[in-house]
């Protein structure tokens, strides 16, 4: 039996990572920080994975083992596992770097490691902490991208919701391994992959949950088939997608089908998603490589009118404004437009900030009822 570590047990590590391990018969250790969710699933010892259309009978997983974090059991589990799955946010692989030297170290027995994380290239990034940790064992370091939604059951304790995906892309350069896990895909040059899915999958999905919020929608589809944002997409993509096939040097009609595969997922309202959810962490989602600022700037590489993305800024600056505080959003220390000034590198008298400007001040006029259309 192979054994996996899956840091994070949040959706993704145990709605997600969990459902491939467990139809392989992978033995699964969870570790995780949160101490409420360490205990509900130390007591329960299962939780069930439902899926949105009802097209699958639920995976019921059990058998698992949850370790806190930095505890000598973790530690154990590491040094025994054959593979480790994050699942953690990019921005937190350096505190896993640390606890995977602390499990690591000396370790005969060649580890996997395979995070599962947003970013361009998040398999990079955990590869540089861990030499930067010098961790002397046998590691490869690989990557995946989750293109499955995935969301708590309200009302229960673990349960989770996703979408019947079975599609698991992994970087084969660094892990050249057959992959025994159902959709498994080799990709050749992730980070072109990678690039692709955010400048089209997240740089749609910051849309739809920025403009989403900022007109009131709660829930994610609702917010992807209103027609003042639906008629926002079409628009985007109409100027975006011919720019990202020059971009990747593929082909329009792959660009498309790629695009509208995202919009067909998207405004799919079986599947149960939020847009303050989707809109978690708007300091990172408003860096200079994310989903917002990397398109904008391909549109004005190709003389496309970036409107529509200084919108999508400023309404992530709005949703920063209102939800700092809550749920672990940090606080704005600076004003919003500086604050973006100083995450890009910008300075104020910049055409793309004199343009996010202009639409926060007038989703602030409008705030009470706002339409894209009307305000670009």
């Amino acid at each position: 039996m192979k054994k996996a570590v899956v840091i994070g047990a949040g959706q993704s590590g145990r709605g997600y990572v969990a459902r491939y391990l467990y139809e392989k018969g992978y033995q699964i250790t969870f570790i995780e920080e949160n101490e409420e969710l360490i205990k509900l699933l130390d007591e329960d010892r299962a939780f069930s994975i439902h899926f949105y259309h009802m097209d699958r009978k639920p995976v019921y997983i059990h058998g698992f083992r949850v370790y806190k974090t930095y505890s000598r059991q973790a530690e154990a589990a590491i040094a025994d596992a054959d593979f480790v799955f994050t699942a953690v946010g990019e921005q937190n692989l350096g505190d896993v770097a640390k606890q995977l030297k602390a499990g690591m170290e000396g370790k005969q027995k060649r580890t996997v490691v395979i995070t599962c994380e947003n970013g361009i290239n998040p398999g990079r990034v955990m590869r540089t902490h861990m030499q930067n940790e010098k961790i002397e064992a046998n590691y490869v370091v690989s990557q995946t991208a989750i293109f499955c939604s995935t969301v708590v059951i309200r009302g229960t304790r673990l349960d989770i919701l996703s979408q019947n995906e079975t599609y698991f892309p992994y970087d084969c350069d660094e892990f050249t391994d057959p992959f025994d896990f159902n959709g498994a895909v080799p990709i050749h040059d992730f980070e072109k992959f990678f690039k692709r899915k955010i400048y089209t999958y997240n740089c749609l999905a910051g849309l739809i949950s920025y403009c989403g919020y900022v007109k009131g929608y709660e829930v994610y589809g609702e917010a992807a088939i209103d027609p003042d944002v639906s008629d926002t997409m079409d628009q985007l993509l109409a100027e975006l997608d011919p720019c990202l096939m020059e971009y990747f040097g593929i082909t329009m009609e792959d660009q498309t089908a790629f695009s509208q595969k995202a919009l067909k997922k998207f405004k799919d309202l079986y599947i149960l998603d939020y847009t303050i959810k989707n809109g978690r962490a708007p300091y990172r989602k408003l860096g200079p490589t994310e989903r917002i600022m990397t398109p904008m700037r391909i549109l004005m590489d190709h003389k496309k009118d970036p409107s529509i993305m200084q919108f999508v800024a400023a309404a992530a600056l709005v949703y920063w404004e209102e939800r700092q505080g809550k749920n672990g959003e940090p606080m704005l220390e600076k004003d919003p437009i500086t604050t973006f000034c100083e995450l890009n590198d910008l300075q104020k008298d910049d055409p793309i900030v004199k343009g996010v400007e202009k639409y926060l001040e007038k989703i602030h006029q409008n705030r009470e009822h706002v339409v894209i259309q009307e305000l670009l």
